[in-house]
């Protein structure tokens, strides 16, 4: 009987085992992409391993990679076919594939919600629904809490600002790390992370009051964010609150004088900003 590692499958054979064109092996092999061998009637042969690499050409390639992204992604196989690995590193591109489209059905669920309710949705909504969607970002579902004015703003300084994205995506890992390792939100870093998501907030906002009030509100919304958060929900309530409100209390900052009417804002400058420390008792 043939050993499975040491069977050979000619041009013609494998386009016809996999359902493809010769024409498309002849251009992989050209590429470099799937390189075939000679045997000893000098014809272009392919082995197990070329048969499991051609697998996962296919695959991405179904998934909308293209073929320059293909290569650098296609698993460098050794003696022996690693097929665990393989399917494994495919399933990981499928689960990252229906993230991003849970992503944009709970964004398109929030656009149909606001229709059915009888909202017109305006020019600024819409676009930064387009953005969001196009970035696949998770935390899209907060439009819901800003109001047009909010998103212009929203839109301009943080959308658009990769720098800025990447910062906020920096402390929700540093989140994740220290919930899972079982850090306490009292100590150094927990104190450290609060701070850096302070700054956030702040940079967000923009000295804005209402901009900050909406924040809040939707950080205090936590149970009704959508299924897709789940994973960020409990280090959220169970750690970054815990440490936020405790850098607050010791930086003498209080967040219910955040939201005060402009109208009282008036005066001096220091007045004016409404992170501004208050002095302690």
């Amino acid at each position: 009987m043939e050993n499975e590692e040491e069977r050979v499958f000619t041009v013609g054979e494998l386009a016809n085992l996999v359902g493809v064109t010769v024409r498309t092996l002849q251009y992989y092999d050209q590429t470099n992409l799937l390189r075939s061998a000679y045997n000893d009637s000098h014809k272009r042969v392919y082995n197990l391993d070329d048969l499991l690499k051609l697998q996962q050409i296919l695959f991405l390639k179904s998934l909308g990679f293209s073929l320059e992204e293909i290569g650098g992604k296609i698993l460098k196989q050794g003696s022996s076919v690693d097929l665990e690995k393989v399917m494994e590193g495919q399933r990981e591109v499928l689960i990252g594939k229906v993230r991003n489209l849970n992503k944009i059905i709970e964004t398109l669920d929030l656009v149909i919600s606001e229709t059915k309710s009888g909202q017109k949705i305006s020019m600024d909504k819409l676009i930064t629904i387009l953005k969001l969607m196009n970035q696949g970002n998770p935390y899209s579902f907060v439009i819901h809490y800003f109001n047009d004015e909010q998103l212009k703003k929203i839109n301009s300084r943080m959308l658009e600002n990769t720098e800025k994205q990447g910062a906020a995506n920096a402390v929700f890992s540093q989140l994740d790390l220290l919930y899972r390792k079982g850090a306490d939100p009292a100590g150094k870093e927990g104190q450290d992370l609060a701070k850096q998501w302070w700054n956030l907030v702040c940079d967000f906002a923009s000295g804005d009051p209402d901009m900050f009030q909406t924040l809040f509100s939707a950080g205090q919304d936590l149970d009704n964010w959508p299924e897709s958060t789940k994973g960020i929900q409990k280090p959220i309530g169970d750690f970054l609150v815990k440490a936020f409100n405790l850098y607050l209390q010791q930086n003498g900052i209080h967040p219910e004088d955040i939201g005060r009417k402009k109208d009282r804002l008036s005066g001096s400058t220091r007045d004016q900003d409404p992170t501004r420390r208050r002095p302690h008792a």
